[in-house]
């Protein structure tokens, strides 16, 4: 989706390029780790075991998909120049409008009753909520960010603990509204995922061109990752972290919407972004193939769940690797082919072309 934004007219079209096949390419590894994730079988993350090493994938995939959405609000709304009156006005509405579209696409696609935790619909919660943050400068939203991270993950305990038809925080399955299950109980809690968009918000109003930007990007990575992996390997030696809710709050599990799973995986992500930024100047024609399943993210992410609601529990588990590799190549070399032949993916057009016409009509 990046990649049709158009540059301005001051910025020079080689590093704006790389650039932008950089946050594709990061787009891209997040919707193929959440494939990895939904379709592979599941082991362990065990550096000494190999097999394992694809569960780096869990969680991590979805929490830079997150991040990159705040980066995307961010280069639709002005990137370092936020807008302002009518323009303001009518970016928020073209957002918004963006993110019904893909709460509905998101709820057709929960419909098919794959075993799937669809993200699209807290991805679309994300994009609403953002809307008040727009012309917030990159300083003042990591404050937000930071603070955020620390509060809402013991804001999401009690809350579970205290809504009507709720249930115990990080439970396999939770009864309640939809969208009490959006914002606290699910997999992707937005209430606890804001903190990736608001961070993402401030990467895309920074200077991603800028060598300077990038570096301070893998010089935050690199430490938010040993504290919250390393805190949590710590905090998690004081006892059962298994006997409450609140004791799960030292973990850095996979969707576990803690502070340190917060820290380690947004710096995770940080890191990837800012090498990957780093390299897309020199290596940009080599990213191309992973940058093009990042152009198209939306239509990619779809496919994959038909595809999984079409196969059903038609693969035994022992082949599943086997057919992970035939969907990561299949989907790798169709994104490739549609893009280089007819741009932006299918559902990429429908989104754009709906957010379009909402704002015209006004």
């Amino acid at each position: 989706m990046t990649s049709t934004l158009a540059m301005s007219p001051t910025e020079s079209a080689a590093p704006a390029a790389s650039r932008l096949v950089a946050l594709d390419a990061a787009r891209g590894l997040a919707v193929l780790g959440m494939i990895v994730v939904h379709v592979g079988v599941t082991r362990e993350l065990s550096w000494g075991d190999p097999g394992g090493w694809l569960s780096i994938a869990n969680g991590r995939s979805s929490i830079l998909f997150a991040t990159l959405a705040g980066i995307s609000i961010a280069l639709m709304s002005g990137r370092e120049r936020p807008p302002a009156g009518q323009q303001l006005v009518a970016v928020r509405l073209r957002i918004l409008v963006r993110a019904f579209v893909l709460f509905v696409i998101g709820g057709l696609l929960t419909a098919l009753g794959t075993d799937v935790s669809v993200i699209l619909q807290t991805y679309a919660l994300l994009f609403a909520c953002c809307l008040p943050f727009l012309t917030w400068t990159p300083r003042r939203l990591l404050l937000l960010a930071a603070g955020w991270a620390v509060v809402a993950p013991v804001l999401t305990v009690w809350l579970a603990q205290v809504i009507p038809g709720g249930c115990d925080w990080n439970a396999e399955t939770c009864s309640g509204a939809q969208i009490t299950d959006l914002a606290v109980l699910g997999d992707y809690p937005g209430v606890v995922w804001m903190t990736f968009a608001l961070t993402g918000l401030a990467v895309g109003r920074s200077d991603l061109g800028s060598t300077a930007v990038r570096v301070r990007m893998l010089a935050a990575g690199v430490p938010l990752m040993l504290l919250g992996y390393g805190g949590a390997r710590l905090a998690s030696s004081f006892g059962d972290v298994t006997a409450s809710d609140w004791a799960q709050l030292r973990t850095a599990e996979p969707h576990s919407g803690t502070t340190f799973e917060i820290a380690g995986s947004l710096g995770f992500g940080l890191t990837l972004l800012a090498v990957l930024l780093l390299i897309a100047d020199r290596l940009r024609p080599l990213m191309f193939p992973i940058a093009a399943v990042g152009s198209m993210p939306l239509t990619v992410y779809a496919a994959h769940i038909v595809a999984i609601r079409i196969l059903g529990d038609s693969v035994p588990e022992s082949e599943g690797d086997t057919l992970l590799a035939v969907f990561l190549v299949l989907t790798v070399a169709a994104a490739t082919i549609w893009v280089s032949t007819f741009g932006r993916g299918p559902l990429e057009r429908l989104v754009t072309g709906i957010s379009t016409r909402a704002v015209r009509s006004r």
